[in-house]
């Protein structure tokens, strides 16, 4: 059985030394983490093609409205908040949370 998995061990990135130092319970855990990044992989690899899909349609359907910006850049030009601002801020985080202001 251990045998047949060596190829597995594989193509998950193991070393092979170690992976006959292992124990059951530790190959699952190996496996399982490597799935949770696989997953996590196909996700974000989903989520470029979409943003890609969305360019491809904007280049093809209406060029005037291609973004002059990449979608996920983030907006850099943040200012400090004034008194009144944090004041306004808390008062809002404060009722949307349940609490009470007196």
């Amino acid at each position: 059985m251990w045998r047949d998995m060596e190829a597995d061990a594989i193509m998950i990135g193991l070393d092979l030394h170690y992976y006959w130092s292992l124990n059951p319970k530790q190959w699952a855990k190996h496996i399982e983490v490597f799935n949770k990044k696989e997953q996590s992989r196909l996700r974000e690899q989903d989520l470029l093609n979409h943003i890609l899909g969305k360019y491809i349609a904007y280049a093809f359907n209406d060029p005037k409205k291609y973004p002059d910006k990449p979608f996920l850049e983030k907006n850099t030009d943040l200012k400090p908040m004034t008194d009144e601002e944090m004041e306004r801020q808390a008062r809002h985080n404060t009722i949307r949370m349940g609490g009470v202001i007196k």
